[in-house]
Formats: C-alpha cells, structure tokens, sequence
C-alpha cells in the first residue's frame, strides 16, 4: 500500500463508524505507518501502525482511534 492508499484507509475508517477524528497526514516510515488525525475537541493524535496487507491495517488503524474516544 503506498500513502495514498492508507490516507484512504483511515479517513474510510472514520466515515464507516463515524468517528470524530480528521485526518492530518499519513507517512510511512520505515517500521510502518505515521498517522496524524485531529480530534474533535481540536486536540492533534498521533499514532504508528505496523504492516502493509490492507485488513491488518485496518484493524490496527481502527483499533488506534477507537482507543482515543
């Protein structure tokens, strides 16, 4: 998966359970992801993910989002 494609991912991640979250970036980096999302109450999240098969991020995306509720 590229950049692009992850960017995707999470902003698909946050529309599907209407999470109040939006995204700010996404890098990858050499052990995985950096994601970058702003929180409803303006606070910035940041968070890294490992992996590159789209339904291990997934999980791992949504799970790192959900733990910021």
């Amino acid at each position: 998966m590229n950049a692009t494609e992850v960017d995707a991912l999470v902003r698909d991640i946050i529309v599907h359970f209407g999470l109040p979250f939006a995204v700010i970036s996404v890098v990858e980096s050499p052990p995985g992801w950096n994601i970058q999302v702003r929180a409803g109450a303006g606070g910035v999240v940041r968070f890294s993910v490992r992996g590159n098969r789209p339904v291990a991020l997934r999980i791992a995306i949504q799970e790192k989002l959900e733990a910021e509720l």
